[in-house]
């Protein structure tokens, strides 16, 4: 079998595993059934890109080990509770993919995991768009895509970058935290959306064109702003993932690899601060950070000692500079939709987030598929913290959708 090196930002996801398993997970829902022989199909076509999606991982030495050729060892079939069995799925020995494929009443659903240690949140859009354009085009579809994991240009991009300085760390003094709740029950494991109207989305896209502020700045002011309530303190903490990809070569092909870094946020704004003063100073802070390219300061340390130093003192570095925060925001940004296109079968409902964290921990997905921008979590935790976690969804979405009135209003 077959190994394949892996890139030094693998590592970034190799920390806390016993806190947070490093995962993408994406539900698609459709209208009736996939065809599975095509399906399977176009699983083989894309390992022909993405030969790791059949590999284990091997932390010792940052590689991808062959442990398959079929790709249905990758699929698990009308699983009851598979977000229950992803819990046994171990990437040091598993494939890097697993999809659980349900199919009710004449319409099939998948769940489809994907390894964070493999690839983020970009690349693992980039790996459905290949399985859909393989089952919609056939196998000749991915002749000669190439799948780019090469980082000589983010090294020498981040070699020449002078750590920014400010006083803002990735280990806040204040951090955002959720309260713990005293409530009776199993912990079981759930999945939460609240979806904004395609007017909604409309709207608020039109607010931020006013207020010359962007989505991803009120989102996720808005996200802070409701941990803040319940945390009680007068600032916000919160990283905020960018793709570095934009600033590399345009490439001829696919990028499925860890190319995300962060930037770190940190503001003191009374709760009291109007909401949209408070956004204003966040796109404002914000670009000072992407003038400053304050996101190379959480990779700099591992991609200049990869070479040098072992990997349990690389996983320090990324412990000191990219650990898992309690309170964590990400942004899937725009999900294609034409190119998340499974011929002939419509897709009716499209949910990313990342992996399950336990209650009084939390992290919100944004993502806008459809021209409708949702708010999605996955929570380990009982029926009372489920509904929590619904309420403070439900309380950013109200939050976003009462700064695009006001703004419109003005």
């Amino acid at each position: 079998m077959t190994t394949y090196e892996g890139e030094p930002l693998n590592i970034l996801h190799t920390i806390g595993l016993d806190i947070l398993y490093p995962v993408v997970r994406g539900e698609i829902s459709f209208d009736k059934r996939l065809d599975r022989s095509r399906f399977e199909n176009a699983l083989k076509s894309v390992t022909r890109v993405v030969p790791e999606i059949m590999c284990r991982y091997e932390m010792s030495n940052n590689s991808f080990e062959q442990i398959t050729d079929n790709v249905s060892d990758l699929i698990r079939d009308n699983v009851k509770q598979p977000d229950l069995d992803a819990k046994k799925w171990d990437l040091m020995k598993d494939p890097q993919v697993r999809i659980y494929w349900e199919d009710n009443e004449e319409k099939t659903r998948l769940i489809i995991y994907i390894s964070h240690i493999l690839t983020d949140g970009a690349g693992s859009k980039q790996l459905l768009y290949l399985i859909a354009n393989a089952y919609s085009n056939g196998d000749a579809a991915l002749d000669g895509v190439k799948n780019h994991q090469e980082i000589d240009w983010l090294e020498k991009l981040v070699s020449q970058h002078q750590m920014t300085p400010s006083k803002q760390t990735d280990h806040p003094s204040e951090p955002l935290l959720l309260p713990h709740l005293d409530t009776d029950g199993s912990r079981d494991y759930h999945v939460g959306s609240v979806e904004l109207s395609k007017d909604e989305t409309n709207r608020l896209i039109e607010a931020t064109h006013l207020t010359n502020t962007t989505v991803n700045d009120v989102v996720m002011t808005a996200f802070s702003r409701v941990i803040q309530r319940f945390a009680g303190i007068n600032s916000i903490s919160m990283a905020c993932p960018t793709d570095m990809r934009k600033f590399g070569p345009t490439v001829d092909g696919v990028q499925v690899a860890n190319f995300t870094s962060r930037y770190n946020l940190s503001i003191d704004t009374p709760l009291s601060e109007p909401f949209g003063e408070l956004v204003a100073r966040v796109h404002t802070e914000m670009n000072e950070h992407k003038k400053q390219y304050q996101c190379f300061d959480s990779i700099k340390g591992l991609l200049e000692n990869y070479q040098t130093q072992p990997l349990a003192e690389l996983q320090q570095v990324v412990q000191d500079n990219y650990h898992v925060r309690e309170i964590a925001y990400t942004n899937f940004g725009i999900i294609d939709q034409n190119k998340l296109v499974f011929d002939g079968v419509k897709i009716t409902q499209v949910v990313m987030t990342g992996g399950f964290r336990t209650a009084p921990m939390y992290q919100i997905a944004t993502a806008t598929y459809d021209d409708q921008l949702s708010l999605a979590f996955n929570m380990v935790g009982t029926n009372g913290e489920m509904i929590f976690g619904m309420a403070i969804a439900r309380n950013v979405a109200d939050l976003i959708n009462n700064f695009a009135l006001s703004a419109l209003e003005k």
